[in-house]
């Protein structure tokens, strides 16, 4: 017997996510945008396109799965008349009508995932669940006789995790499709739904929790200006000159590159490095921006990466002019020189061409009076840009008029 799926009982957004052609299908939405009943639908249908073999939907835990994802699942059985069996104990779904399985994980104990191979997998709310349970999906929806074979994931954006970084795929590392669903596009929630909402969040929740967007949560936020949709931009680098800031660091030795004009500065690539030393910087930077401007951390002039000479000299030594303050100026001084720029919509960023530097404005964060460095990861590419930038566009320097920056 075959069964029919109407798309179009289908919110707009539900259906452009059911539609895309990715491997891993993200849906992100505010709170009420229909996540949860398009994922469980989802999960129906995957179970019939892969008859007879296992798909895993994985919550961040059965008590809430017990709440959301499983009675969600039982009232479309209910209402499409179907013959289904719940294991609860095993916690497993088996649809008789045509040999379906639906599995339901929890994401408290990642190790827990680990066993046979999937046809597909699904992850509800995976921005507050560890980045182990994604991993474990990945490597286990490998099935050779799968006939539709995917991952899907609906969330709420609660914070900028790896769920964020699988969104935004700044890397290009995932076959990802994403689409954004607003609570207001849900036409079937109560008339005070939203206005209730509006009225108890702040206007960063607002943005999370009703708009479905990505918003760093976490107080302190250091770059407080970015916003990729203002400051993502392309431009036409051939024939303006390049030139770089530079942090030193054994992980990572981090370069990014812009071209500038009299009141702005265009970061176009970034070059990162592990375990590396400045004289490998150096021939890289030699074979593709042979001889430019470096704006390095000043105090590369004493402290070095290399095993011999300051990391200043070394650049000097392959051809570079250095340029940098004789001391280091206040942490405070870079950060405010920057998002000046950024406020004032003087710096731009090459789409696709800086992941960490977009990263870093996004996700740094104060801790007291210091930009929190508990993440290895973070904070070497706005540093980089940073030290240009302060040096360039300082924020003491004196004022004088500027001809306009180039479209593009």
């Amino acid at each position: 017997m075959k069964y029919l799926l109407d798309k179009r009982h289908m919110l707009p957004p539900q259906r452009a996510w059911w539609e895309l052609p990715n491997f891993i299908r993200l849906l992100v939405g505010g709170y009420g945008s229909g996540k949860t009943h398009i994922g469980a639908l989802r999960a129906i249908a995957l179970s019939y396109l892969n008859a007879g073999l296992p798909g895993q939907y994985v919550s961040p835990s059965y008590p809430m799965a017990k709440k959301t994802i499983i009675p969600t699942l039982t009232a479309m059985f209910e209402r499409a008349g179907l013959d289904v069996t719940h294991h609860q104990t095993d916690h497993t779904f088996h649809i008789r009508n045509w040999d379906g399985h639906i599995w339901i994980g929890s994401g408290e104990s990642p190790d827990s995932l680990k066993g046979p191979n999937l046809a597909w997998a699904g992850i509800d709310e995976p921005f507050i669940q560890p980045r182990a349970v994604f991993n474990q999906m990945l490597a286990r929806v490998r099935h050779p006789q799968a006939r539709q074979r995917e991952i899907f994931l609906t969330g709420t954006p609660e914070e900028l995790n790896w769920g964020y970084e699988l969104a935004t795929n700044d890397e290009g590392r995932y076959d990802v499709g994403v689409v954004l669903a607003r609570t207001a596009d849900n036409i079937h929630l109560p008339p005070d739904y939203i206005t209730t909402l509006q009225s108890a969040f702040t206007e960063d929740l607002q943005a999370a929790y009703l708009e479905g967007r990505f918003v760093n949560l976490a107080t302190g936020r250091v770059y407080t200006p970015f916003d990729r949709s203002r400051h993502l931009a392309h431009l036409e680098v051939t024939g303006l000159i390049p030139a770089c800031g530079v942090d030193f660091n054994v992980d990572y030795l981090t370069a990014e590159l812009f071209v500038s004009g009299p009141n702005w500065l265009h970061f176009f690539d970034e070059i990162r490095l592990s375990n590396a030393t400045t004289f490998e910087l150096a021939d890289i930077l030699q074979a593709h921006y042979p001889g430019i401007a470096i704006y390095p951390d000043p105090s590369g002039q004493a402290r070095h990466t290399s095993a011999t000479g300051s990391d200043h000299e070394i650049l000097r030594q392959a051809g570079f002019t250095i340029r940098a303050h004789p001391g280091q100026p206040p942490v405070r001084a870079r950060v405010n020189a920057v998002n000046r720029m950024l406020k004032d919509g003087r710096m731009t960023i090459e789409p696709g061409r800086c992941p960490q530097l977009l990263q870093d404005f996004e996700r740094c964060r104060w801790t007291a009076d210091h930009i929190d460095k508990s993440d290895p990861a973070r904070t070497h590419a706005a540093d980089a840009a940073g030290y240009a930038t302060e040096y360039l566009f300082p924020i003491t320097r004196r004022q004088v008029s500027y001809d306009p920056a180039p479209i593009w």
